[in-house]
């Protein structure tokens, strides 16, 4: 597949690696409702913005550029993580 600029939808370069404007790890994504179903429709790879205000600027644009659909502010409100246990020393053993 030759690529003429044009890339596979939810292709990213490099996801590791912030977009313009983005903020990894900022926690507030605008995301569309689906017209049917009213279900949230992320792509693969969200933007992320770095602040709430940024958002909802965002929000706004996509909706005045397309009229009719719903864009909803999302935040992150919460984050658990467990660290993985110890290698024990049976296992360090052998």
């Amino acid at each position: 597949m030759q690529d003429n600029g044009q890339h596979q939808r939810g292709f990213l370069k490099n996801p590791r690696l912030p977009r313009k404007g983005e903020t990894i790890g900022g926690g507030f994504f605008v995301f569309r409702r689906g017209e049917e179903t009213g279900r949230i429709r992320p792509s693969q790879w969200p933007f992320e913005y770095a602040t709430l205000p940024e958002a909802i600027a965002e929000a706004e644009r996509l909706a005045i550029a397309y009229p009719g659909f719903d864009f909803i502010v999302v935040g992150e409100v919460h984050t658990a993580r467990a660290e993985k246990p110890a290698a024990s020393s049976e296992a360090e053993a052998a």
